[in-house]
C-alpha cells in the first residue's frame, strides 16, 4: 500500500516547519508571513511528492465540503442533461463539486436523494422539483441549507429560483400560430400543479381566447399510453389544424406518433413545441418551438446558490426565452 504524503513529509523535504507548509497549502501564506521563495519551494515539493489534501479533515475543520447536490427530474431528458452539464461546469468555477441525481418526477425518490445528499453534508442544493414536493423543499429550507430551484418553482415557497418566462413565451408562440392563420388549436400537457406547467397553460389560454381551442392533459407516469389516446382523439375529431405541446418530451413522442400515422406537417396539421430538441434538426420540416436559455439557466442557478451560501440572500430570476419560427409552407 502506497503511503499517503503528509504535511510533515513536505516540511522535512525542504527543511521548514509543518506550520509553514500548512499556511502555504491552505492559501494563507500571507497570514503566516511566509516568504515568496519559501512558499514556491513548498508548492513545488508538494507537487513532486504528489501531495493530496485530506478533504475530510478540511471539511471537519471548516464545516464545508465544497459540494452541492443537483437533483433534476430526469437526467436522460436532453434538457436536464444539458442543465446538469452547465451547472457542473459553472460550479467548478466556484471550486465546488456537483453530485447529481434524478427524481424521475417522484416525490418519494426526491426525499430519498435529499436524505442521502444531506448525509454527505452538501453545502447546498439545486433542484428541479417534481409535482407535490413542497414539503421536501421546505424541509431543506428549515435545516438552513441553501437551495435554488431551477426550471420550476412554487409561488408559496420562499426560496431562490431561476426559471424562464413560461407564460409570456407560450403566449408569444401561440399568437404566432394564430397570425399564421391557424384557428383551431389543441394543447397537450401534463396533469400538474407545478407553476411552470400552469403558466404555459395560461399563456396558451390567453393567446387562444379568440379562437377555437381544446386542452388535453395526461399523466406523466402513463404518458406513452395516454399520449397516443389523446392524439388519436385529436386526429379523429378532424377539427384541430395545429397542436401545441407543452414540453419537449411530449413533442418528440408526439412527432413520432404523427409520423407513424403518416400525418404531413404542416400540410395536414402543424405542430408547435415548448422547448428545443435535437430531433427537430433531423425532422423533414422546421418545427416552431420555444428555445429556453439552458446555459444561462444553469449559470444563474449556481450564482444564486453561491450567493445564498455566502450571505443568505434569496434571489428570484426569470429569464427570457426565444421563439424559433419559420413561415408556413
Amino acid at each position: 500500500m502506497v503511503k499517503k504524503v503528509s504535511l510533515k513529509d513536505i516540511a522535512q523535504k525542504i527543511g521548514v516547519s509543518t506550520a509553514l507548509v500548512s499556511y502555504v497549502l491552505s492559501g494563507n501564506e500571507e497570514k503566516g508571513r511566509v516568504g515568496k521563495d519559501t512558499a514556491e519551494k513548498i508548492r513545488q515539493a508538494a507537487k513532486e511528492l504528489n501531495y493530496q489534501p485530506n478533504h475530510i479533515a478540511k471539511s471537519l475543520k471548516t464545516g464545508k465540503t465544497n459540494t452541492i447536490g443537483l437533483i433534476v427530474a430526469d437526467i436522460s431528458n436532453p434538457f436536464f442533461a444539458s442543465i446538469a452539464r452547465g451547472i457542473e461546469d459553472e460550479s467548478g468555477h466556484f471550486g465546488l463539486t456537483t453530485i447529481i441525481g434524478s427524481s424521475d418526477e417522484s416525490t418519494e425518490k426526491l426525499k430519498n436523494l435529499v436524505d442521502v445528499f444531506i448525509k454527505r453534508q452538501v453545502d447546498g442544493f439545486i433542484i428541479s422539483p417534481p409535482d407535490h414536493s413542497e414539503e421536501t423543499i421546505e424541509y431543506i429550507i428549515s435545516l438552513g441549507i441553501p437551495i435554488c430551484l431551477i426550471d420550476r418553482h412554487f409561488d408559496h415557497v420562499n426560496s431562490s429560483y431561476v426559471i424562464t418566462d413560461n407564460k409570456e413565451s407560450m403566449q408569444t408562440a401561440v399568437s404566432h400560430l394564430i397570425e399564421m392563420g391557424y384557428k383551431n388549436l389543441a394543447f397537450v400537457a401534463y396533469k400538474s400543479s407545478l407553476q411552470h406547467m400552469k403558466d404555459r397553460e395560461q399563456g396558451f389560454l390567453d393567446a387562444s381566447s379568440g379562437i377555437q381551442s381544446k386542452l388535453y392533459k395526461i399523466n406523466f407516469s402513463k404518458q406513452q399510453q395516454e399520449l397516443g389516446q389523446v392524439l388519436e382523439e385529436i386526429l379523429n375529431d378532424k377539427k384541430a389544424d395545429a397542436i401545441v405541446f407543452a414540453t419537449n418530451t411530449l413533442s418528440v413522442a408526439g412527432l413520432k406518433y404523427l409520423t407513424q400515422k403518416e400525418i404531413q406537417i404542416p400540410k395536414d396539421l402543424n405542430v408547435m413545441c415548448f422547448d428545443f430538441s435535437e430531433v427537430y434538426d433531423f425532422f423533414y420540416h422546421p418545427i416552431i418551438h420555444v428555445k429556453q436559455p439552458i446555459e444561462q439557466l444553469a449559470k444563474e442557478s449556481v450564482i444564486a446558490l453561491t450567493q445564498q451560501m455566502k450571505d443568505n440572500t434569496i434571489q428570484k430570476k426569470v429569464l427570457n426565452s426565444e421563439l424559433v419560427a419559420k413561415t408556413r409552407a
